[in-house]
């Protein structure tokens, strides 16, 4: 059996076991459109993002200015904030964006692996993972150890540091141990110089998890969650942006350039948002990933302050918005914000009305799913059409889909393990 995964903290998002068999999706939320009441500013640095538009009708309906969202059904014609009787007019592609939203609303999106292994992996498989010190990578290292203890190998992590001497060094220890498997997620591939090719070249398999670089270069012999799926983080908060602030979306999006992920998110989020709002705004600040749950909350209500007519805060990874209720309270401010890969503690800031939406990725999946593709290629065969396409589950979450403990983190498939046991012919 598994280590029980309450306990297991997750950087991006963490799950907890539950008799349900998929925790319900959001909802529109009624506080869309609320202004913020400090005082007011005439300076701007938020540019125009210009075009056209894609997609088709989503599950969040969009209000009126100053009015909430009218509906849940992807059916509703109701306009968003500003948009007026005339979409097209105004450059605006609100039906395209909703249908965007649909796959990820009310319900997880699909589970990536369905084909079981030919056989049952040999016991005492050596995985190794390679750990950056950034705050996200903590999480999947403590994910990944029952993970790869239910597929009945072993499990050690190493210290991959933050600097391209450490990450390097690292990749040099991990040869001496002589693994079947190596694992790593969050750095860019670029710090570890030629040491992940020197692993795959001993014939260890490589194996990263949500790498936005081509990786080939560097010897990683397979990729789960590639620059597609990356991209398709930031077209979602961007079509949310649409759908529920309309015309008058004036945005800041908060990247951290140290995640690999996030200048891919980025662009995405602005090209998406340029294709269905001509007329929206958006602008960019990073964050040092050192101050994720330090100063990084401090950090936003500061810019928050200097630009007053931003009304809709977006993250690339809501970590960042860690103790930002507070902060923003204080600060006698009130911003819509919708981030991706929340923590417990944003799943609680969602529960209390302190955050207003959040993309949740199923984290615990994806690892588990990297280790299946990982014995995979241990196994000679190939990953499966899923793990190709890095397919993971996803979904929009508001207020009232925290029916669940959210100390324990969000799965859309809480009995994952029972069904990767059935994979792995281990039950």
């Amino acid at each position: 059996m598994l280590a029980k995964t309450g306990d297991l903290q997750c950087g991006s998002v963490t799950r907890g076991v539950s008799d349900e068999p998929a925790p319900s999706g959001p909802t529109a939320r009624p506080e869309f459109g609320i202004r913020r009441t400090r005082r007011r500013s005439n300076r701007r640095t938020a540019w125009r993002v210009a075009a056209a538009c894609v997609s088709a009708v989503a599950v969040f309906s969009a209000a009126a200015c100053g009015s909430s969202p009218s509906s849940s059904s992807p059916s509703s014609s109701a306009s968003p904030s500003g948009a007026g009787s005339s979409e097209s007019a105004q450059g605006m592609n609100v039906a395209a964006a909703k249908a965007a939203l649909v796959p990820y609303t009310n319900q997880p999106s699909t589970f990536p692996v369905t084909e079981p292994l030919t056989k049952k992996l040999p016991a005492g498989k050596k995985f190794v993972f390679l750990q950056c010190s950034t705050p996200v990578c903590a999480p999947a290292g403590k994910l990944l150890q029952p993970a790869v203890k239910a597929i009945g190998g072993t499990f050690t992590a190493v210290n991959a540091g933050t600097t391209a001497q450490a990450s390097q060094a690292a990749a040099s220890s991990v040869l001496a141990l002589k693994p079947d498997a190596v694992l790593y997620s969050g750095s860019t591939p670029a710090l570890f110089g030629g040491g992940l090719k020197a692993i795959s070249g001993a014939g260890i398999k490589v194996v990263s998890i949500s790498i936005s670089t081509d990786v080939k270069p560097y010897g990683i012999t397979f990729n789960y969650i590639g620059p597609d799926t990356t991209q398709l983080y930031g077209k979602l908060l961007a079509d949310w942006v649409v759908v529920n602030k309309g015309a008058i979306a004036d945005a800041v999006f908060y990247g951290v350039p140290a995640l690999d992920l996030s200048p891919l998110v980025q662009k995405a989020f602005e090209d998406e948002l340029h294709k269905n709002c001509a007329s929206c705004k958006a602008r960019t600040v990073p964050i040092d990933a050192s101050t994720i749950g330090k100063m990084s909350a401090a950090t936003v209500v500061s810019d928050l302050q200097a630009h007053p007519s931003t009304n809709v805060a977006v993250f690339v990874s809501f970590q960042v918005a860690a103790g930002l209720p507070a902060a923003m309270k204080i600060a006698g401010l009130s911003v819509p914000t919708v981030g991706f890969a929340p923590t417990p503690g944003n799943l609680q800031d969602l529960k209390n009305d302190g955050l207003t939406a959040a993309l949740a990725i199923d984290f615990p999946v994806s690892v588990w799913t990297a280790v299946d593709a990982a014995a995979r290629l241990i196994q000679g065969a190939q990953s499966t059409s899923g793990e190709k396409a890095g397919e993971v589950p996803l979904q929009f979450l508001a207020k009232k889909d925290i029916t669940f403990d959210p100390t324990n983190g969000w799965s859309g498939y809480p009995d994952f393990s029972q069904r990767f046991a059935k994979l792995w012919q281990t039950s």
